[in-house]
């Protein structure tokens, strides 16, 4: 295979084969062209060439019927006479009546009453459309060697297809030759004549219509034949070219060989191949035109001969048209087979520098559009499409063309919104996803525009950095209960020790009152000691959510009552007056009994501690939407400088001098104890008012 390809002899006989069917081809080409224009009609009459010879016809028979009235007047002279007599025959000749010689042609020529004046190739008396098939009408004045299709109009200034007749005084301005023999037009007033015109059938004679239904039958028979020859002489041309194209650059060493022809700038190339191009193909357009449409139409018919000369020249015209193209096409497939196109070819070279250049510039600009702010950004857009808008808008008032353009920047403009919108729209979705607690959720930035992406990013940074916050925060609120918790357990033994002792102490008889005083101090601290870590306890296990909870259907009046009388010797102590507003009917809750009792624990014990003395403490039970809340409101002792969300956090009070023996834990426990049930807790700090709601699912 490589031995054919770098085949000199192979290339050679590629060469002339693909000539010889190229040559061929036109020639066959050529053929079926001049066939090609009688394909659409499948009647000779149908065409334009017989409308035009019926046209001559008909000029014809009205200067032969206006001459030989001349010749048939009285007072001519002999000169007068015999021009007549001449132009009488070349007009016999162009009829084919001289010798008696009839053609296909026949008409009868009428006054305007209908009466037969002349006919010819018609028997007397009998009607033409008894010896044709299809009748046409023409109608001239008698002296004027033209005629008009049709009938002639009734009225005098009028012709047949509504225009003005010749006046009298410029009888030639109809554009027909006027008979230099005629009379004075001012004499006597014009008169018309019809012409009544057919062809026989078959179509005898040797007249030009016979030649033409010949040439009709024998052209529309011969295209098949010369269409499928020119079809297959090309197909075999265009395998000797693909062949050549196969082949070409491979040289006998291996590797493509390059010539002096495929080192030179295409352009060069192409422009010296278009200037050789240009002349044989207007040469050959000429020629072909002149073979395949215009000769048939000659007066002269005796031209015929001359085609077989031109139909060769023109097709080796072509011929060479095929060769040039061919020349251009190998070049082509060199250059790319060594992938030298590029580099061989100056267009290509400019192109890609000003591309560079441009690539350049494009990103130079982008960059300068971004670090533009935002608000510049939108007022140029704006400025820009407004301008750019009405321009177009007002020339488009004149012009559909811009008219149309200003449509498309109106759906240019549309679909950026369209896009920016979508843009924001996700920002949108990620914004309220972040802040709904989805700190995973990452904003999809593909093909979104460029502010927005960067705001995109930047809430995409915000969710990874509040993630990385937030674990943190977890991780150190883990290791704070579990410090706590461990403290706690820690501490649990020693104080365990210092109670037994305390009580070992007390059940002992003391003399000295120093040494009981000192025993109730260290048995009331070692007990706020261990209610305090018990608390710590409670608090980290809540705040973790490691608690167990148990639900059930529990009373609330009832655990609100017990609670009452477990703190009632506290209450009193205080001189607190506790006021409760309980429905009728028990009120049950979905709760954990153990949980809720030391939620409700909890108030009344901040009751006790931080209520002003002599005050009223109100419990308030009420249910209503599937829910039970329970509220409780006292007087604060101290003033409360501590906003409601402070107090529920761990280790705060209402008061910052830590007189008093609260921890600051219940109201958080309280808090966390409640939430875990799937309840809900809230403080109201109004003044010195403190108010504590508690709001638990109802149990049916």
């Amino acid at each position: 295979m490589k031995r054919l390809q770098s085949s000199a002899l192979g290339k050679g006989i590629a060469w002339g084969l693909m000539l010889v069917f190229l040559f061929l081809g036109a020639q066959l080409g050529l053929t079926a062209l001049r066939s090609a224009r009688w394909m659409p009609y499948s009647d000779v009459r149908q065409t334009w060439e017989f409308q035009s010879l019926l046209r001559n016809k008909e000029d014809s028979v009205a200067a032969l019927f206006s001459v030989n009235q001349r010749l048939e007047s009285e007072g001519l002279n002999y000169m007068e006479r015999q021009q007549l007599t001449a132009q009488l025959e070349e007009l016999r000749e162009e009829l084919w009546m001289n010798g008696g010689e009839k053609g296909s042609f026949c008409f009868t020529v009428r006054d305007l009453e209908g009466e037969e004046v002349f006919s010819w190739g018609v028997e007397q008396g009998q009607d033409i459309s008894q010896a044709v098939d299809t009748v046409y009408y023409a109608w001239f004045e008698l002296g004027h060697f033209y005629a008009e299709e049709g009938y002639p109009a009734q009225e005098a200034e009028a012709g047949p297809d509504g225009a003005p007749l010749p006046s009298e005084e410029d009888p030639g301005a109809a554009g027909g030759e006027e008979d230099p023999a005629q009379p004075d037009s001012g004499e006597a007033a014009p008169v018309r004549y019809v012409i009544e015109c057919g062809v026989t059938q078959p179509f005898t004679g040797q007249d030009e219509l016979s030649w033409l239904y010949q040439s009709f039958l024998n052209e529309r028979n011969a295209f098949p034949s010369r269409m499928g020859g020119t079809v297959l002489c090309l197909a075999l041309a265009a395998v000797c070219l693909c062949w050549i194209l196969w082949s070409a650059g491979h040289g006998t060493e291996g590797g493509i060989v390059l010539t002096w022809q495929d080192n030179l700038f295409l352009e060069a190339y192409l422009l010296v191949l278009g200037g050789c191009i240009a002349p044989t193909v207007a040469v050959g357009a000429v020629s072909a035109t002149e073979a395949a449409y215009r000769f048939e139409y000659y007066a002269d018919i005796g031209m015929r001969e001359y085609f077989p000369w031109i139909l060769l020249g023109t097709a080796a015209l072509y011929t060479l048209f095929g060769a040039l193209c061919a020349l251009m096409l190998r070049t082509l497939a060199v250059r790319f087979k060594a992938r030298t196109l590029v580099r061989s070819t100056l267009l290509c070279r400019v192109l890609i520098w000003l591309g560079n250049c441009a690539a350049r510039l494009w990103q130079m600009g982008l960059e300068l559009a971004r670090s533009l702010p935002f608000i510049w950004k939108t007022i140029l857009l704006f400025c820009a499409y407004c301008i750019t808008g009405a321009w177009m808008y007002e020339i488009g008032r004149y012009s559909d063309g811009f008219l149309f353009l200003w449509l498309l920047l109106q759906l240019a403009a549309f679909l950026f919104l369209c896009w920016w919108a979508i843009g924001f729209q996700r920002l949108r979705k990620g914004s309220r996803a972040i802040a709904a607690g989805e700190l995973s959720y990452q904003i999809d930035t593909h093909r979104m525009f460029h502010d927005l992406r960067l705001h995109a990013e930047d809430l995409n940074n915000i969710s990874v950095g509040m993630r990385s916050a937030v674990d943190q925060q977890m991780k150190s609120e883990r290791f704070k209960a579990e410090l706590i918790t461990n403290v706690s357990h820690d501490l649990k033994t020693p104080l365990t020790s210092i109670i037994n002792y305390v009580n070992l102490l007390q059940s002992t008889q003391q003399t000295d009152p120093k040494a009981v005083e000192y025993i109730e101090v260290l048995d009331r601290k070692s007990q706020r000691l261990k209610k305090l870590t018990e608390d710590l306890v409670e608090a980290s296990k809540a705040s973790t959510g490691t608690l167990s909870v148990n639900r059930e259907k529990i009373g609330m009046g009832q655990l609100i009552d017990q609670a009452l009388g477990e703190y009632g010797e506290r209450l009193e102590a205080q001189r607190l007056s506790v006021i409760t507003t309980l429905p009728e009917e028990e009120t049950f809750v979905c709760a954990d009994g153990r949980h809720l009792w030391r939620v409700i624990d909890n108030l009344l014990s901040n009751c006790c501690k931080y209520a002003m003395e002599g005050t009223r403490v109100y419990l308030e039970l009420t249910r209503g939407h599937g829910q039970v809340t329970l509220s409780v409101k006292n007087i604060s002792r101290e003033a409360l400088n501590v906003p409601p969300e402070r107090l529920m956090e761990r280790f705060v009070r209402g008061e910052e001098s830590r007189t008093t023996e609260g921890s600051g834990l219940g109201l958080s426990i309280a808090r966390s104890l409640t939430e875990i049930q799937g309840g809900s807790f809230e403080l109201v700090v109004d003044g010195d008012l403190f108010k504590a709601i508690v709001t638990m699912p109802q149990s049916a």
